[in-house]
């Protein structure tokens, strides 16, 4: 490749500049980054523990099997402040896409109209988590590097197997989807050796490559326990009531995209003379999970792409009037070979460097680097002045609490989930809702603080509070406020 062909920006790199640049200079607004930084934090400063150093109910034990982005995370706030966490989350969404245009370039050589317009449903679908300063990105990432790898197992490249396993112990300390990994691999490799049953022995030593991808998850702080993690955490009766853990919403507009890429992709297989396993058996497997759990929706785009591109170079066309037919004819010609002659990924790199440069002369506080609406810093500041206690709160700024006033104020639930039992979920229920047995739910945890939001749901619990008496407001911030309990009047 040519020097021009580096610095000649190309259609996905540009999209990764775009896109890299924009949340890379966002502010922070997702509630779980907080407990990934407090949990990070944790980690740093004492090491792994079973045992859940932010709450009394978190009787399941916790269990950081996303502790590496945490710890990440809180290391470039060290040196980048506030913006490390968003140039992170830019960075990781820029390297995705430009990996999934490399991949789809393997399915697809020639990248014209229909790879931009695959490309173009793929990141609708999973542009809706790009607001979130998740690990979920990582996760996004490593499966298009499993994919890219694996397209480049098929074209005979048996090399790429011995990075499997290595892939396999970052990924599972980093991101929960790790299991898709192996399942993928091994779905693929099983699905090549149909395709081809004289390449059967390569076959099997791509599942076992994908066996030991699976075994290596466990070198992780939670061990082999890790293996049953995945299923454990899915079959939580708490988990069902999560919005991406629900079947496909139609409500969400991605999932349109998500429905039409499934549909051209349907019509695709079906008029190809020639199907090809080795997509199609993981595409099918992972895209039928998706609609029962639209969590897995950005991950099944990309194999539903895939499986698109491999199969449409060789269906016939639908028959277009020639007006019509010349002109796109020519503008697909035209992109395919801007595709062709151009990469460069150096410039979102170049400008992402240049963010992170400007952050590390400058960096800014967390506390002003978040988006102000959605987190009562005041609130946070007050509780820290005041004596380590339980604190009742709202499911979404339990991670909040954690990272800001510290773990002496012990959360009574946050949205990891995991581990907290069903009691400490349904008793929150009651609270929320004031549903019958809120006070006994209310009398076995004894809050010594309650952090909730005014709004409705939230006012009727305040106000059936209200009416007992027995606290004290100390602060009140945007939607929310603190209240402090007067023991001598409420014992």
């Amino acid at each position: 490749m040519n020097r021009r062909a580096l610095l000649l920006p190309g259609p996905a790199a540009l999209l990764a500049l775009y896109f890299g640049v924009k949340l890379g200079v966002s502010p922070l607004k997702h509630y779980d980054l907080f407990f990934h930084l407090a949990g990070g934090r944790y980690v740093l400063e004492h090491g792994f523990n079973r045992v859940d150093p932010f709450s009394v109910t978190g009787t399941a034990g916790w269990v950081p099997h996303e502790w590496g982005f945490g710890v990440l995370a809180v290391m470039l706030i060290k040196v980048l402040g506030a913006a490390g966490p968003a140039l992170l989350t830019g960075a990781l969404v820029a390297a995705n896409l430009l990996l999934l245009w490399a991949a789809f370039g393997r399915a697809a050589p020639r990248r014209g109209l229909l790879a931009l317009g695959v490309l173009g449903l793929v990141l609708i679908v999973q542009a809706y988590t790009w607001s979130q300063e998740r690990p979920f990105h990582v996760g996004h990432l490593l499966f298009a590097l499993t994919v890219l790898g694996s397209l480049a197992w098929r074209g005979g490249n048996d090399r790429v197997l011995w990075l499997a396993p290595l892939l396999g112990v970052a990924w599972a300390n980093l991101h929960g989807s790790w299991l898709l990994g192996p399942v993928f691999l091994g779905a693929t490799a099983l699905g090549h050796a149909l395709d081809s049953p004289e390449q059967r022995p390569r076959a099997l030593r791509a599942i076992g490559a994908s066996f030991a991808m699976f075994l290596a998850a466990a070198v992780s702080p939670s061990g082999p326990s890790i293996w049953l993690y995945p299923i454990h955490h899915s079959v939580l009766r708490s988990t069902q009531n999560i919005n991406e853990w629900v079947p496909l919403d139609l409500a969400m507009g991605w999932s349109w995209a998500y429905l039409l890429l499934l549909g051209v992709a349907i019509f695709c297989v079906g008029q190809a003379p020639v199907r090809r396993i080795a997509i199609l058996l993981p595409a099918v497997g992972l895209g039928l999970a998706a609609l029962k759990v639209q969590r897995h929706a950005p991950f099944a785009s990309v194999l539903v792409a895939l499986a698109l591109l491999e199969h449409a170079a060789s269906v016939r066309g639908l028959v277009w009037p020639e007006l019509i037919r010349r002109p796109v004819r020519a503008l697909d010609d035209a992109f395919a070979r801007w595709s062709t002659g151009a990469q460069g990924a150096i410039w979102p790199a170049l400008a992402l460097m240049l963010l992170a440069g400007v952050s590390w002369q400058r960096p800014v506080p967390v506390e002003q680097g978040v988006m102000r609406s959605r987190f009562p810093l005041a609130c946070f500041e007050a509780l820290r002045k005041l004596p380590p206690g339980k604190v009742l709160n709202r499911f979404i700024i339990g991670g909040a609490i954690s990272y800001f006033a510290g773990t002496n104020y012990k959360v009574f639930i946050d949205s990891r989930n995991d581990p907290f039992p069903q009691p400490i979920h349904d008793d929150y229920t009651r609270l929320v809702w004031s549903e019958p047995g809120w006070e006994e739910s209310l009398a076995r945890y004894d809050p010594d603080y309650l952090l909730w939001d005014l709004e409705n749901p939230g006012n009727i619990l305040l106000d059936q509070l209200q009416l007992r008496g027995g606290w004290r407001e100390e602060a009140r911030d945007g939607n929310y406020v603190l209240w402090v309990r007067n023991r001598s009047s409420s014992r």
